[in-house]
């Protein structure tokens, strides 16, 4: 049976689960640690966990911190300039809305399949590397379960991205051969991708108090010279206190959300997310200059698989995601592993 075939029998599963169970018109929250300033999280994620590879998406890293609901700001006891902030963007949400705020430091790095060699095969991957800061506005519907997210990167993609210094520099930490074709990666470029997102959420009764699950469908569409693409997907959570929050994910834009916390919590997820790419700079290659690239799929797939753990100020999870294939003389599917430590304060 097939790695695919596994995954989509696994979240089938978990979704008819969760379809034969009643589902509330909201959630019903267990006494909570409130977030008093809102989160901090670190991705990291690696072909390297589990799969053993060192191709394709070869690394990526994220650091991100979202707020608390701005409401937490607004207060006199606040400094005056964030009190000013708070109070300006919490009056563009309606009624019964959260709104929050998010900036992140990321990297991702993309190589060919044969990074032995000095130069690469043109009909393989080019190598390239995305350094990126964000920022996110979220708008959180408290009574419908709704999450809207826009989300705004920019940064550089090309040597000025530190691909292959990162790479190489790792390389030597763990006395492997250095990645010799860097010299041919995409040039340098700025680079910027402006996300609108929406999440959706859906539980059994009494998922966060006990054992339940819960279902989030999500949509999004990504315009930008780095990347322009639209997509939807859903996640599957089973287990123990399952955290009001919209789940976790790969380093996507958008991809964060917080909640107040309810005490330990442990549960399995499993998600598929599908997406139209209309560009892609590291398949693409440069928009202005000429560069390498390749022919790219139109059409690619994530399917994923992990766990979580956590308490009341952390969570801790890892997932095992299989990418199909992001272009035409591809040899296989990418198959990475995600780590991700968020801790609430």
């Amino acid at each position: 049976m097939s790695t695919f075939s596994v995954f989509l029998r696994v979240l089938l599963l978990a979704l008819l689960a969760t379809a034969a169970a009643p589902l509330p018109a909201a959630d019903s929250l267990p006494a909570t640690s409130p977030l008093k300033f809102g989160s901090l999280t670190v991705i990291t994620e690696n072909d390297k966990y589990l799969a053993g590879s060192d191709r394709y998406y070869t690394n990526g890293f994220k650091l991100s911190a979202l707020s608390a609901p701005l409401d937490n700001f607004t207060d006199v006891s606040v400094p005056a300039p964030v009190r000013w902030v708070a109070t300006h963007l919490s009056a563009l949400v309606p009624p019964g809305h959260d709104a929050k705020l998010g900036l992140s430091l990321g990297q991702n790095i993309y190589t060919p399949a044969d990074i032995h060699t000095p130069t690469p095969n043109p009909a393989d991957r080019p190598y390239s590397a995305w350094l990126y800061v964000g920022a996110a506005f979220q708008s959180y519907d408290l009574a419908r379960g709704v999450l809207d997210t826009m989300d705004l990167r920019l940064g550089v993609v090309g040597p000025a991205a530190f691909g292959e210094q990162i790479q190489n520099g790792f390389h030597d930490l763990i006395h492997v051969q250095h990645a010799l074709g860097w010299s041919h990666q995409i040039h340098n470029e700025l680079g910027l991708v402006l996300t609108f997102a929406r999440k959706w959420r859906r539980a059994t009764a009494g998922a966060r108090t006990g054992l339940g699950a819960d279902v989030i469908p999500h949509a999004a569409i990504s315009l930008g010279n780095v990347v322009t693409a639209a997509g939807t997907g859903i996640a599957v959570r089973a287990g123990w206190r399952l955290p009001a929050d919209f789940g976790t994910d790969l380093i996507y834009p958008s991809g964060d959300s917080n909640s107040d916390r309810p005490g330990l919590s442990a549960f399995l997820f499993a998600a598929a997310d599908g997406r139209a790419v209309a560009r892609d700079i590291t398949l693409d290659g440069n928009s202005f200059r000429s560069s390498p690239s390749v022919p790219k799929k139109t059409f690619v797939a994530d399917l994923v698989m992990g766990f979580a753990v956590g308490g009341k100020s952390w969570q801790l999870s890892y997932s095992q995601a299989v990418r199909t294939k992001e272009f035409r003389s591809q040899a296989s599917d990418d198959i990475f592993g995600s780590v991700s430590l968020t801790f609430y304060y």
